[in-house]
């Protein structure tokens, strides 16, 4: 089978090896792999990895072996991004590692023909859910997962800082919910991309911004507030306390690689709860559900689609850009 691996920062390198079964998995003949920023990040090396290592986070495939009763050969399936460090049980546990690994971060990727992973790591896609939306399905979930931890009220106001494809997503389902989110960036082409998705009230991450918020809530803050880790992160977690109602809640959501500063003195004098989440496993299929039955929109997205040759190409390509079109779904496909 073919591999993309990287070896080194900027050094990418396609091998031809002969895939190893593995006790109680199922073999997986990846299809689509969808690449962003981050898989750019690390093949520049400005996100530390151990190479080598393959890309790609977010994947589709088919059961390529004799299948199970659940998981039957042919079937099409969403290969999970998150998965448990594996661990035997007897050796002492490392506390300082992750528990959970990220596919095409902390652990090898999908840029590869054939993968084994166990059935906890594959969900069954409807017909009615193509691959491309199926791509996009565990963005949704780690939405999802962001906006089940505010605990929220219906009539409520969110603010959602962060237009990214994540932040776009978990305004629909604020909507959903009959709450009423309000998107916070200073990205012009995002804040017009989210307004043709519906989403209606924005605002820019300036001096202005407490005076609209109190515009859009009849002159309160915001009842909580979810902070995407992407773009400018340490303003966005400022933003988030500062919009942030006292005694309430703010949930930081995604995936970071450095620390960033928190003022606990405003976290404390406004009592404010705050949660983290970077995982959505568990709401994958309520987001298969949410995408079949058309709670969310992805017809407005752009699909840009390659060859995995092209791979690197890709990479170079977003790491020129100032910023990444937030209304395109790039693909690498592998038949």
């Amino acid at each position: 089978m073919n591999v993309w691996k990287l070896t080194a920062a900027n050094t990418m390198q396609k091998e031809a090896v002969e895939p190893v079964p593995e006790e109680g998995k199922r073999k997986i003949r990846i299809t689509k792999v969808f690449v962003n920023r981050s898989d750019a990040l690390l093949f520049s090396g400005a996100k530390k990895v151990r190479y080598p290592r393959i890309p790609g986070r977010f994947a589709v495939g088919l059961i390529a072996d004799e299948g199970s009763t659940h998981f039957p050969k042919g079937a099409r399936v969403l290969v999970h991004t998150a998965f448990p460090a594996p661990t035997d049980g007897v050796e002492k546990r490392d506390y300082t590692e992750d528990d959970i690994l990220l596919r095409g971060y902390t652990a090898d990727g999908f840029l590869r023909d054939f993968i084994y992973v166990t059935e906890d790591e594959l969900s069954l896609l409807p017909e009615s859910v193509s691959d491309e939306k199926a791509l996009l399905i565990q963005h949704i979930a780690l939405a999802n997962a962001a906006v089940e931890k505010l605990g929220l009220h219906r009539g409520e106001h969110v603010a959602v800082i962060g237009g990214s494809m994540l932040g776009i997503f978990i305004c629909p389902l604020l909507i959903y919910r009959q709450i009423s989110p309000i998107l916070i960036d200073n990205d012009a082409k995002r804040i017009e991309f989210a307004k043709s998705c519906g989403i209606y009230y924005t605002a820019p991450e300036d001096e202005t911004l407490l005076e609209k918020v109190g515009v859009i809530t009849g002159g309160r803050l915001t009842d909580n507030a979810v902070c995407i880790m992407t773009g400018n992160m340490e303003t966005h977690c400022k933003t988030a306390v500062s919009v942030t109602k006292p005694g309430r809640s703010v949930a930081f959501c995604g995936q970071i690689d450095h620390p960033l500063p928190i003022d606990l003195n405003a976290i404390l004098k406004k009592r404010l709860t705050l949660s983290g989440v970077s995982v959505g496993t568990e709401h994958i299929p309520a987001a298969i559900n949410l995408v079949a039955n058309g709670a969310i929109d992805l017809s407005v997205y752009r699909k840009n689609v390659r060859g995995a040759d092209g791979a690197e190409a890709l990479f170079k390509e977003f790491l020129s850009m100032a910023s990444i079109p937030v209304d395109e779904i790039n693909i690498l496909s592998l038949v």
